[in-house]
């Protein structure tokens, strides 16, 4: 089996399992992105080679010398001192999280990834209802000029999806490009490649907890440029 899709299928059923017994533990009050950092590394640790950092600074926007915390990755793996792989985790509460935070996330990913010369990771977590409703949504299905939905994050078929970040009709574009605008020095890719994810298991039960997990694909360096806010 493919050693990226292995990855994320240890990932995906892990923390699956992981929430069930956490909910059936009665703690669902305490869920949140940094909740989900023990089982996250433990299951990095148990699948890949290397050590696994938390809290790592992104090594492209955190700025030196700026004041309060730096922007950080939530985990890379470190392998012979060289960095390789990166993960970013959403954790979806019951009111979800925007298009344009996600989004952002896997930029992040991405100009990580092409600094480092590494694989990255995405991971979205939450009730099955919530990651579906997320999942399913206009913004994160915009429509080609022939009117099909090409889904920037997607869980069904085969194949991967190219987003381009940098277009102003996204419904995502004005919150993102905000974001990126704070980072003027940045040279930022045109678009980032995202294959298809692993959702494990599939239940359909709407209050299930549920991880699903993609691998985001660095653009070359010949498709990143200084970002300006469209017209």
């Amino acid at each position: 089996m493919d050693k990226k899709l292995t990855l994320r299928k240890s990932i995906s059923e892990g923390l699956s399992s992981w929430l069930t017994f956490e909910h059936q533990c009665r703690r669902d009050d305490l869920f949140s992105e940094r909740y989900l950092a023990l089982p996250i590394a433990q299951i990095l640790a148990a699948n890949t080679p290397g050590k696994v950092l938390a809290e790592h600074n992104h090594p492209v926007l955190a700025l030196p010398g700026a004041d309060g915390r730096p922007l950080q990755l939530d985990f890379v793996v470190e392998e012979s001192g060289k960095i390789t792989l990166v993960v970013e985790t959403k954790w979806a509460g019951a009111k979800g999280v925007s298009v344009a935070s996600v989004v952002w996330d896997c930029v992040r990913l991405e100009l990580a990834a092409h600094y480092y010369g590494c694989d990255a990771l995405f991971i979205l977590a939450g009730t099955r209802a919530t990651v579906d409703k997320m999942l399913s949504s206009a913004p994160l299905n915009p429509k080609t000029s022939r009117g099909k939905p090409s889904p920037v994050l997607g869980l069904n078929g085969v194949g991967r999806t190219s987003v381009n970040v940098q277009s102003p009709k996204r419904d995502f574009g004005p919150a993102l490009h905000k974001k990126m605008s704070a980072y003027p020095h940045v040279k930022y890719p045109r678009s980032f490649v995202c294959g298809t994810g692993t959702q494990i298991p599939k239940d359909p039960t709407a209050s299930a907890y549920t991880a699903a997990v993609w691998h985001i694909q660095p653009e070359a360096a010949n498709k990143h440029f200084t970002f300006t806010i469209p017209a």
